[in-house]
């Protein structure tokens, strides 16, 4: 499934897992596919290689831009918000 979308956030996800700290790249998404849409917004987890692969960390210079994701894996996630991975197909 593809999906265009706009960038809301980046974020730094950590927690405690059986093997020491876990951190994941986070990159919050609001659906602006042409026409139904998503209400929420979706959080899509990236891989370190797709998250060296953005234009740049900055959360306030990625906020607003558009995104194309190519979605494989959709679950529920913390308090039963939409968590997907899949690959960033083009930024901007």
């Amino acid at each position: 499934m593809q999906m265009k979308a706009e960038i809301v956030e980046l974020a730094l996800d950590s927690y405690q897992g059986k093997r020491g700290l876990v951190q994941t790249h986070v990159l919050t998404v609001l659906d602006r596919s042409a026409g139904v849409r998503l209400k929420n917004t979706v959080d899509f987890m990236l891989t370190d290689e797709q998250s060296t692969k953005l234009p740049t960390q900055d959360n306030t210079k990625l906020q607003g831009m558009p995104v194309e994701l190519g979605i494989n894996d959709i679950r529920a996630g913390f308090g039963g918000r939409m968590r997907v991975t899949g690959t960033v197909i083009k930024v901007g």
